[in-house]
């Protein structure tokens, strides 16, 4: 491969993936190994390893059955999301001004405001996509028997109970049944024969309502391999107003080229590795899954559309971009850790009073929000919960809402549930709404697609609110507590004490429905009032009662606030049953937790060397 000049900072626009390869491998953060490599499980052993060290992104040359060289961990730092646009990652902020300024654009106040819009607005220029006769992703064309994926592409089967082969990384391109705006989406794709794919994508994607608006067969193609901007553009929350296409421009400085599609008149990226061009019918439906999937479980089966392929396109000599989901850190997480930063000044615009925001990738990246705020008066976080939820759509499966004050540091745990310990009164500061919108990979819902929300006031409390709602004493120490509680009732495996004073974590060996709460109820009867611990978590013995991750990612996955949350009002105390839930407690089919085959774990450790990376 090619070597980039160096330079003292990245381009602004990569013309395609081979750019972005190339750019990294000079800076040390693209590894190529010629060691062969399983796409059959191997491949996401090796990158569960690299983001847990920050390692570099891999071009894998030898993928055992195939000759593709496959892509993977492209972004998987959010410094190389950020160069993936010519940007450090504190920069990254100033794409979430350039949309927060788009979605909402009003009159300057000032002379500086007034150039700085100006100079926004120059920015316009490359929004329009640039059509391309003869480009790359079309010097070869395959069709008929030759649309053969599994043969033609190393598509990876991640975890030991998948399915299938599964495509990760497709940019799934869709338009209206009368032209319109153009969609690009990220929608995984499981193969279940020569060229029939399974399309995944949820009812309030902007696929979904373009095949309800053409209310039969859908034209529909497939990018992979796209240059970075257009991929950060198919995952970024851009204004309904503005395309993909046209906000991969912005992102490069740089109108995007497009080719019109073989088959269609749909518009694919002209520097694309590989297109699939073909249609989905509403009516040809197919049974997807399991996977294994970004919560840190398998999903559940359920039927969707089958795209059926008819034509391949490549550039020569492709390669095939590829990644895995799974309990974070996966891919998708670090991605979610940089767009956080493009979060924060959207918000801003409409709320110029929260001052930091950040959305934990041990909640799955969108299930819980912690926000800071510089509060100005009584009841001001629950104004600020209810405008977050209802701000943008990618907030409408966030179940826990968090409100520090200012001076907290919002992704340092200690402090936040520090916070929460010293002025959180569950009298007046948690709010719950039950049958709201819940993200149907939510096992913890009741039913899938609707549960519980809550929101968490754990700021100062100014005068008025505590006029209203005296401040709870502190909790008197108990010595041995823990111990004596965990002898009385044998379901308890352990009692954990935080150092805050008030919270408790308590890991159970649940065996029947309900029980995480019977055991809060057991707890409350034997303590004292105000002694002990006043905020109980209960947990499944599976998990580590000190690490923040186990305890936030079991709040994100085995908890539904409108059942699983536990109120003494009078008493100051709440408590938590975050466990897995039981038949009788849910009508989910409750997802496997997410495991390697240990002999393929060993087999990556013991071919480490031979990968070469670091």
């Amino acid at each position: 491969m090619a070597h980039a000049s160096r330079s003292p900072s990245p381009p602004k626009a990569f013309t395609d993936l081979r750019a972005f390869l190339a750019f990294l491998k000079d800076r040390n953060l693209l590894v190529e190994v010629a060691h062969p490599v399983d796409p059959r499980w191997e491949i996401t052993a090796i990158r569960r390893r690299l983001l847990a060290s920050g390692g570099p992104a891999v071009l894998f040359h030898r993928v055992i059955g195939h000759s593709v060289p496959l892509v993977t961990n492209l972004f998987g730092t959010t410094e190389r999301v950020a160069l993936a646009v010519g940007r450090t990652p504190d920069e990254l902020e100033s794409l979430g001004q350039l949309l927060a300024r788009l979605r909402e654009p009003g009159s300057p106040r000032n002379l500086r405001e007034g150039l700085d819009l100006a100079r926004q607005l120059a920015q316009v220029r490359h929004l329009p996509n640039r059509s391309v006769r003869h480009p790359p992703c079309q010097e070869r064309i395959l069709t008929g028997e030759a649309v053969d994926l599994a043969r033609l592409f190393p598509i990876e089967t991640c975890w030991p109970e998948d399915a299938g082969p599964l495509i990760t990384w497709p940019l799934v391109i869709t338009a209206g049944p009368n032209g319109g705006p153009v969609n690009i989406g990220v929608y995984r794709l499981q193969v279940i024969g020569r060229n029939r794919l399974i399309m995944r994508w949820l009812k309030h994607r902007g696929g979904a309502e373009h095949l309800r608006q053409h209310r039969g067969p859908m034209p529909v193609a497939v990018a992979i391999g796209a240059d970075p901007a257009t991929i950060l553009a198919a995952v970024t929350p851009v204004p309904e107003s503005l395309s993909e296409y046209g906000f991969a421009g912005l992102l490069r400085q740089k109108r995007v080229e497009t080719a019109t599609a073989l088959t269609s008149t749909l518009p694919v990226p002209a520097q694309a590795e590989i297109i699939l061009e073909g249609s989905v019918d509403p009516n040809d439906l197919a049974p997807e899954g399991p996977f294994g999937d970004h919560t840190g479980y398998y999903n559940e089966i359920e039927n969707f559309p089958v795209f059926t392929v008819h034509t391949v396109t490549t550039r020569r000599n492709p390669l095939y971009l590829s990644t895995f989901t799974g309990r974070p850190p996966d891919e998708p997480a670090i991605l979610a850790v940089a767009l956080n930063r493009v979060f924060t000044p959207l918000l801003q615009a409409r709320f110029p009073e929260i001052t930091a925001f950040h959305l934990p990738m041990e909640a799955c990246s969108y299930r819980m929000a912690v926000v800071a705020l510089d509060k100005a008066y009584p009841g001001h976080a629950f104004r600020v919960m209810t405008g977050v939820w209802g701000f943008l759509r990618q907030f409408l499966y966030t179940k826990v809402i968090l409100v520090v004050d200012a001076t907290v540091a919002v992704t340092d745990w200690e402090a936040v549930m520090g916070a929460v310990a010293a002025n959180l009164h569950p009298g007046r500061d948690i709010q719950l709404f039950t049958n709201t919108p819940i993200d149907y990979l939510d096992f913890a819902s009741p039913v899938a697609g609707l549960g519980g929300k809550m929101g968490l006031d754990a700021t100062t409390k100014d005068a008025a609110e505590q006029a209203a709602t005296p401040p709870m004493a502190p909790c008197r120490p108990l010595p041995g507590w823990p111990g004596r509680l965990t002898a009385a009732l044998p379901r308890i495996r352990s009692i954990h004490p935080r150092d805050n004073g008030r919270m408790a974590v308590v890991l159970v060996d649940k065996q029947t429905p309900g029980e995480g709460r019977r055991i809060i109820e057991a707890i409350w009867n034997l303590l004292p009032p105000g002694g002990g611990a006043d905020q109980l978590w209960i947990l499944d013995a599976d998990l580590d009662p000190n690490s923040w991750d186990d305890l936030i990612w079991s709040l994100a996955t085995r908890f539904d606030p409108g059942r699983d949350l536990l109120l003494d009002r009078p008493g100051g105390r709440f408590g938590i049953d975050a466990t897995t839930k039981l038949p009788g407690e849910t009508n989910r089919v409750w997802g496997r937790v997410l495991t390697m085959d240990p002999a393929i774990t060993a087999k990556v450790e013991a071919n480490w060397s031979a990968y070469g990376l670091p």
